[in-house]
């Protein structure tokens, strides 16, 4: 099996894509022996397949999920492959239900993406606490305050959130002030990823606090393993109704791969 990929960093969140021609029943085997490659020190792999929406591209995570970073980084590819490779696309990325629109800054080295409003946020209650958790379509994010805890909290915590909120993927965030370390299980390739950056996590924290704050448009820095994502949430009436995720973003060259069949 031969294919070309490029490799996306957006803050740490190292992001394999692959541009050639894979079946939808390889993904898993794909990106699984993609993430073992120890050159590539990638946390997820995309497939770049064609647009449904209009769109002016699409990706196809390995599990179905959604991705913010791997979102804004193939904003930045695809401005590439376009005529005039322009600074703003449209793209299409599973778990999300319509189009965003990605803005490249190539000076600046960044990206910005238009990120789904939340379909929910709810209280999950786990040994003796409850958590708050945000919901988007394709991923839940619970947030635990305080520093990381063992891995142990952490699939015990997972747990209780899929059984409250059924999704392709789930986050657990440790937020400590403006310090988050986000853990990512992707339930199609059953991978549990300390990751070093997490976009729609960013995300998912910053609705958290704006629905605190009231009314208004708020913007952070979330200082991450791997670098610094700032997202906004803007509330209205005690809701969301915008969001934006952004950050610097580096994209190889084109690499070829070759793989034995699956």
């Amino acid at each position: 099996m031969k294919f070309s990929i490029r490799v996306a960093d957006p803050a740490g969140n190292i992001t394999i894509f692959v541009l050639g021609d894979v079946p939808p029943e390889q993904y898993a085997p794909v990106a699984a022996k993609l993430l073992s490659m120890e050159e590539y020190r990638a946390e997820q792999v995309a497939f770049q397949v064609p647009p449904r929406m209009g769109a002016q591209g699409r990706i196809q995570m390995m599990g179905g999920e959604f991705c913010g970073n791997a979102t804004r980084s193939f904003g930045y590819l695809l401005s590439t492959q376009l005529p005039g490779n322009p600074d703003t696309v449209t793209v299409e990325v599973s778990g999300a239900e319509q189009p965003l629109t990605v803005r490249i800054d190539r000076e600046g080295g960044r990206c910005e993406t238009e990120m789904p409003l939340p379909a929910a946020t709810i209280r999950v209650p786990f040994d003796g606490r409850e958590y708050s958790a945000v919901c988007f379509d394709g991923i839940v994010h619970a947030i635990v305050p305080g520093e990381a805890k063992e891995e142990a909290f952490v699939r015990e915590l997972l747990r209780t959130v899929q059984a409250a909120a059924p999704a392709s993927a789930y986050g657990i965030l440790f937020l400590n002030g403006e310090n988050m370390v986000p853990v990512v299980y992707v339930c199609d390739t059953d991978s549990l990823i300390w990751e070093s950056s997490c976009g729609s996590g960013s995300m998912a924290v910053a609705v958290f606090l704006a629905l605190q704050r009231g009314d208004g448009e708020h913007r952070f820095r979330l200082h991450q393993p791997g670098g610094v994502i700032e997202a906004a949430a803007a509330v209205e009436n005690g809701r969301i109704v915008r969001c934006r995720m952004g950050g610097p973003v580096s994209l190889s060259e084109e690499i070829a791969v070759t793989l034995p069949e699956f």
